[in-house]
Parts: C-alpha cells; sequence; structure tokens
C-alpha cells in the first residue's frame, strides 16, 4: 500500500468509480489537500465524475489542512474526519458542509 496519499487515493477512487458514481453528481465542487510532508493536490467532484491533480487549484470549495500521517490514516480508514476536525488534526476553510460530503464519498471510495 502505498505512503503517498496522492497515488493511495487515486487508487482507491480509480478502483471504486463504478461503486461511487452516483454519489458524484451535481455542480463540479474543488477540494483542496495541502499540509506538511506531501505535495498539495485537489480533487474536481461533481458532474459525474471525480479527478485527482497534482498542485493548487486558484480558487476551491474548500480546503483541507492535514497532516501527511492524519491524511494517510483519514483515507485508510483508521481516523474519524469529525474527530479530526474537532480535534484540530484538520482545519477546513471554505464550504465545510461540501467539505463532509467529500468524506462520505471517500469513505464510501475505501469499500
Amino acid at each position: 500500500m502505498s505512503e503517498d496519499p496522492f497515488e493511495l487515493l487515486r487508487s482507491n477512487i480509480n478502483q471504486a468509480l463504478p461503486r461511487i458514481q452516483s454519489r458524484l453528481s451535481g455542480p463540479v465542487k474543488v477540494f483542496q489537500f495541502t499540509g506538511e510532508g506531501y505535495e498539495p493536490f485537489y480533487l474536481e467532484v461533481g458532474g459525474g465524475t471525480i479527478k485527482i491533480n497534482k498542485g493548487s487549484h486558484s480558487s476551491p470549495t474548500a480546503t483541507i489542512q492535514v497532516s501527511k500521517d492524519n491524511l494517510l490514516k483519514l483515507i485508510k480508514g483508521q481516523l474519524d474526519a469529525m474527530q479530526a476536525y474537532f480535534s484540530g488534526q484538520l482545519k477546513v476553510t471554505g464550504n465545510i458542509l461540501d467539505a463532509a460530503s467529500l468524506v462520505d464519498i471517500l469513505n464510501a471510495a475505501r469499500g
């Protein structure tokens, strides 16, 4: 299993795409991930697709700031996103409700 959050998330999403397709409707929302220990990347979710790209987006719907270790734990299901948020291990700027919908997609992608 990859220890690179970008590669691990990309792999999970690609494997789960047929299963999570129904959750990807609606307008496109952009979720920027930043934090210590990994290159920034963002997810574009909506319009029936999900895309993961390296780098920074100019106008994300929400920015999620989380360390590499905690992001890996989130992706693997070893850390609860709400618990991480309320304990300060994860910070969200932008639309918090949209970020909560992303958690559902990530949980479904894990299968």
